[in-house]
């Protein structure tokens, strides 16, 4: 299983990380338990099928992997690649619930 990372970690006793944090974290061990399951082995995509698949543009992507707590990547021979859970998972923990968006919409 995977441990949160150290921003969450370094939270003091009593201060739980956000449900969307928990729930899209997960779905992430759900998904890759699965795979294991079935054999199957995920395959790494490269920044503009990661940019395709997030809808955001490569230099997007490549600042998101910049930064040790936004996206997790792997650089391989000079490529930079991401596994598809971790880039639904980024995406999943961004997801406004209906009433969030319900919210930011009654104040403006």
């Amino acid at each position: 299983m995977r441990d949160l990372n150290e921003k969450e970690r370094a939270k003091p006793e009593g201060h739980l990380a956000p449900l969307d944090t928990v729930k899209a974290a997960i779905r992430e061990v759900v998904r890759e338990e699965l795979a294991a399951l079935r054999g199957e082995k995920e395959r790494l995509m490269d920044v503009d099928e990661a940019a395709q698949r997030l809808g955001l543009s490569a230099s997007t992507i490549y600042k998101l992997a910049s930064r040790s707590d936004a996206l997790a990547s792997v650089k391989i021979g000079g490529r930079l690649l991401f596994k598809p859970s971790d880039l639904d998972a980024y995406a999943e923990a961004r997801r406004r619930s209906p009433e969030r968006v319900r919210k930011l919409a009654s104040q403006s």
